[in-house]
């Protein structure tokens, strides 16, 4: 099942945990059990489009791994490029991985956060590469070694945002 959005429990029980499990599609709310507001999907992917940097995570030899990457959106999926025999691209080849954006204001304790979830793979159709490299993304540091795009197929997408205090 792919969820795009979950909508916390606003009832008597609105301030426990929700479970991990617990996947809901909507309701009249817009406001998490925690009190943080459930971004859109729209949001989402709006949130996602202007970013420049986010972090792709993954399980690497049975330990977690979390990197930065500069990436662009390309329709509903991330790409971005990397090196060959990186870490990153042995790591997470057609595995699940998740990949998160955010921005955050320290001094009106406001911002947001939106997570992909997805399999990542390479991409190597060469007129397909030819297409992405059209795309507004360069890599920040040594752009000439990294020559091989990766794509995530996001299949989960959530989002929150803290608003300011009352």
């Amino acid at each position: 099942t792919t969820v795009l959005s979950c909508r916390g429990d606003r009832g008597p029980l609105a301030r426990r945990p929700v479970p991990r499990d617990h996947r809901c599609m909507a309701d009249d709310s817009n406001v998490d059990w925690s009190g943080l507001e459930v971004l859109s999907v729209d949001d989402c992917r709006a949130h996602l489009t202007v970013g420049a940097v986010g972090r792709i995570g993954f399980v690497e030899e049975g330990g977690p791994v979390i990197l930065p990457v500069n990436y662009t959106m390309d329709g509903h999926a991330v790409v971005f490029r990397t090196a060959a025999g990186s870490k990153l691209s042995l790591g997470m080849m057609q595995r699940p991985v998740c990949f998160e954006v955010d921005d955050w204001d320290t001094q009106t304790h406001t911002g947001w956060s939106v997570l992909a979830k997805g399999v990542a793979d390479e991409v190597l159709d060469e007129e397909e590469i030819a297409r992405l490299e059209q795309l507004p993304v360069r890599p920040w540091s040594r752009p000439d070694l990294r020559d091989h795009w990766i794509r995530i197929m996001v299949e989960e997408l959530t989002g929150r945002r803290i608003g300011p205090a009352d």
